[in-house]
């Protein structure tokens, strides 16, 4: 398992990485076997997301196990500040795989009638 910093790892510190990201990251990107880069959502919708990544903005869409994950628990997918590990693709779509981390979740209550 490689703890190297990401490449472009002080604009990702800038963002808020930290080195207990890059731990959990290092465990993220050997069980999935893949190449997969570090990013801070900045926007979630629906169908994706727009993230920073060490090299810059990138938009990126939900990966199969991340789809799975929110079909199981809507409070899984992706929220703004957190972090995520993206894959990209040789035909330069991108994928959010997972949720690194995240800081605080909020839940609204239903409305009292």
């Amino acid at each position: 398992m490689s703890t190297a910093a990401p490449m472009g790892s002080q604009r990702l510190r800038a963002l808020g990485w930290t080195e207990g990201h890059e731990k959990a990251f290092a465990v993220l990107q050997e069980a999935a076997g893949a190449d997969l880069i570090p990013a801070l959502v900045t926007e979630a919708g629906d169908g994706g997301c727009t993230a920073e990544s060490a090299t810059g903005a990138l938009r990126a869409t939900y990966g199969p196990n991340l789809l799975l994950s929110m079909a199981a628990d809507p409070l899984r997918r992706p929220l703004t500040e957190d972090w995520i590990a993206v894959r990209r693709w040789p035909d330069g779509r991108a994928t959010a795989e997972a949720i690194l981390s995240r800081r605080v979740t909020l839940m609204r209550q239903e409305p009292s009638r």
